[in-house]
């Protein structure tokens, strides 16, 4: 265990050190360590580990957290990719953390270090206390270096970017009213038509499912032209996430045959569609439109407030329009970066092109160059 440290992040004039250097230098709380040859020293905040109980307190008592901030989902990804997790604290009175934000290093194809909170995940704000001083620790963060998956406070030297849109979809404790808010042609007629045309569906846990589930997100994938994720990712997510019951898939069958699911993430009253995949075969059913529906259903019945859609990338109108026929909210998706250029500048050419290679190779090439490639998108 990490334990409780505090830490002077430190930028390093030495390129081969990478961006930061991270090691924990300990030193009582107002003082500068000394740093070492070639390094200046500031501190910026606190270093715990995931499963420090103070964090988990934070976690566990702010009602916007979601299943992002649990450390099973940090423990997933780090554990996939060989990403190094901790959690940004500031500290408050009797150096109790009064904000937090889960954190991990990452390295590029040419073994540059950044800060992510949190690779591979659509939406991530800090975690701050009812007395804490949210800008303050908006800019602990940018002065340490740390991308964050969500718009902070207004920081100088902070990029604000918008990458996309988030739909909300405001839960109902009764499904019929929720359903009602549908849109009635686009939405309504076909989750009814779907179920008269027989398609069933299912909630699921069990790992007896996840071979099925990956098959059709790999089919999924290749057709959209973009890397599928190492399926070790998504069977830690299985084991880490969804066994430890915060998340589930829902699988859609026709006359027994799996043509459609998704998987969500649960926790905290707040429900995220997180991955989806269907058949392309048996569109003509609406099994995704049942599947949402289900989703949705289920956390009426289970007291959650709220169904995130997750992240729609700019320029994905027709994605947008389905979206918010659900009669959800749309709200911009805005990340913050250290400094005055984000990392995914200049990465859309690239991405256009592996897009066309990927759609047009076997089944294999995706899985290949997403076991070999994926990590490097974080």
């Amino acid at each position: 265990m990490m334990g409780r440290q505090w830490v002077g992040w430190c930028r390093s004039r030495d390129r081969s050190r990478g961006p930061w250097d991270i090691s924990p230098h300990r030193s009582a709380f107002g003082h500068q360590p000394r740093g070492r040859s070639g390094l200046s020293c500031e501190w910026m905040g606190s270093v715990r580990s995931l499963d420090d109980p103070d964090w988990l307190r934070l976690v566990h008592g702010r009602p916007d957290a979601t299943a992002f901030h649990l450390p099973a989902w940090s423990q997933a990804v780090a554990e996939t990719y060989g990403f190094r997790p901790f959690v940004f604290v500031m500290e408050g009175v009797g150096r109790w953390a009064v904000a937090g934000q889960p954190v991990m290093e990452v390295r590029d194809l040419i073994g540059r270090r950044r800060l992510v909170s949190l690779p591979f995940t659509d939406h991530c704000p800090p975690l701050v206390e009812e007395g804490g001083n949210a800008g303050e620790f908006a800019r602990s963060l940018v002065q340490a270096g740390i991308e964050v998956r969500a718009e902070l406070p207004a920081v100088s030297g902070a990029l604000a970017e918008r990458v996309g849109t988030r739909h909300l979809v405001d839960l109902e404790p009764d499904p019929d009213v929720l359903f009602r808010r549908l849109h009635r042609n686009r939405i309504q007629k076909r989750i009814r038509r779907s179920r008269e045309l027989g398609v069933e569906v299912s909630l699921s846990r069990s790992v007896a499912d996840f071979e099925t589930f990956y098959r059709l997100h790999c089919q999924t994938r290749q057709r959209q032209g973009v890397p599928v994720q190492p399926r070790r990712f998504i069977g830690s997510i299985w084991e880490k996430v969804i066994e430890a019951g915060h998340g589930f898939v829902i699988l859609a069958r026709a006359q027994n045959v799996p043509i459609a699911t998704a998987l969500f993430l649960s926790w905290n009253r707040h429900l995220i569609y997180k991955y989806g995949a269907s058949d392309r075969r048996y569109w003509r059913l609406g099994a995704n439109f049942l599947v949402h529906w289900t989703a949705m259903e289920w956390g009426c019945v289970n007291g959650y407030q709220a169904y995130d859609f997750g992240r729609t990338d700019a320029g994905h109108d027709s994605l947008r329009e389905f979206k918010a026929a659900w009669g959800s909210t749309e709200v911009p998706l805005v990340y913050t970066f250290p400094g005055a250029r984000s990392e995914s500048a200049g990465r859309g050419k690239a991405a256009g092109i592996l897009s066309g290679i990927i759609r047009h190779s076997p089944a294999l090439v995706c899985r290949t160059v997403g076991e070999l490639f994926y990590r490097y998108a974080a």
